[in-house]
């Protein structure tokens, strides 16, 4: 559908409630303000960082597709036993749920080649980690979960320390001039004191916190931040770097407990897979696993992102755009001429980008009004 603008101003009541929804419209600031996550948001994208995972999957096993299913396949029968045995029911997902755990903290255990470079206190600690790892997973105590989790804080920060203390080549170098490896010891050290924190931190660590910060932190700078800067000046651009600071620290920090919470209800769920020990069960465990994953990252990430937002405000550039979109509505109101510049570029905006919105479909009632009163087909 084409919006043919055709302006009347003559014999049209108009309110100054339409000209100011197309002039934002027009400028590009939201109408309503909505932010929803609906259900088919979450599951195209954790579908979409799905098929991403089966990729990487691909390539990681190019050449041993054969052996790599073999593996998949033993673990979701190995899931599926500590299920049966402990008692199908509640029982059964929570001893699932334990050995999810225990998995993960295994699995953030150096592997031998790594851990011989290491000096023999750390090396005893990991070791001392790994054994409390596989007693959580047949036991499923609160205690030794704590415990375990102190362990593995305690051996990355011995780690940190060793690396900080024969560091080699150019990264190395450059993670100890940079105070890495010293914020990360330091960081561990002060975690492995609580059971709570070091949990924490183990669970940010597997779920790949520390990359995702990264990469968020990079497109926030980069689509938010530096525009600030460049269009408001150091003022407006400190107070975005402080509010951006809060946002990624929130969504990241909330993808991390979704996530947590995803992988044990998907590993729960898949261990209950009818042919949980055919390789058509253990795909199907698998996919369910990671998209139970991923959906509890999305879910966290954004709500916490919303929540983060309410406290630090809108954007300073979002701020800028409203304040330009007020200023240029009272002319409008004032200015036919200027009025028909906005109402030509809501109606520009409309035929490029459709109608499907509740912004769109809030705009196009205004300019049907602002027009000449021609009827808004979404109009029940």
């Amino acid at each position: 559908m084409t919006y043919n603008y055709n302006p009347s101003f003559s014999g049209t009541s108009y309110s100054a409630y339409d000209i100011e929804n197309l002039v934002k419209y027009a400028t590009g600031v939201a109408l309503t303000n909505k932010d929803d996550l609906g259900v088919k948001d979450v599951v195209t994208g954790a579908g979409g960082n799905l098929l991403m995972q089966g990729v990487s999957w691909a390539r990681k096993n190019r050449g041993n597709y054969k052996g790599a299913m073999t593996s998949t396949i033993a673990a979701a029968q190995a899931t599926r036993d500590i299920y049966t045995t402990a008692g199908k029911g509640m029982a059964g997902m929570q001893a699932v749920a334990n050995a999810s755990q225990a998995s993960q903290l295994l699995s953030a255990i150096p592997s031998a080649d790594k851990l011989a470079g290491m000096s023999r206190n750390t090396q005893s600690l990991y070791e001392q980690a790994r054994i409390a790892a596989e007693t959580l997973g047949q036991t499923g105590s609160k205690h030794v979960a704590n415990t375990a989790n102190q362990l593995l804080t305690q051996a990355n920060a011995a780690a940190a320390k060793d690396a900080a203390a024969s560091a080699t080549g150019i990264w190395g170098k450059t993670k100890n001039v940079l105070g890495i490896n010293k914020a990360s010891s330091a960081i561990s050290n002060a975690a492995a004191k609580s059971p709570i924190a070091s949990k924490c931190l183990n669970q940010f660590k597997a779920q790949g916190g520390t990359a995702m910060l990264v990469m968020e932190g990079a497109t926030e700078a980069v689509t938010t931040v530096i525009p600030t800067f460049k269009k408001l000046g150091a003022k407006a651009g400190m107070k975005q770097v402080g509010k951006s600071a809060v946002k990624v620290g929130a969504s990241v920090g909330g993808w991390v407990a979704g996530a947590a919470v995803g992988t044990k209800v998907g590993a729960a769920i898949g261990s209950i897979i009818p042919g949980a020990g055919t390789a058509i069960g253990a795909v199907a465990g698998a996919v369910i696993g990671s998209l139970c994953s991923l959906i509890g990252g999305s879910l966290g990430s954004r709500l916490a992102k919303k929540g983060a937002e309410k406290v630090v405000g809108k954007d300073e550039l979002v701020k800028a755009q409203e304040k330009e979109a007020k200023e240029l509505a009272e002319q409008a109101k004032n200015n036919k001429q200027v009025l028909n510049q906005v109402a030509v570029a809501a109606a520009e905006r409309l035929n490029a980008e459709g109608y499907n919105s509740e912004d769109a479909q809030i705009a196009y009632n205004s300019l049907a009004a602002v027009a000449g009163g021609q009827r808004n087909p979404f109009a029940a």
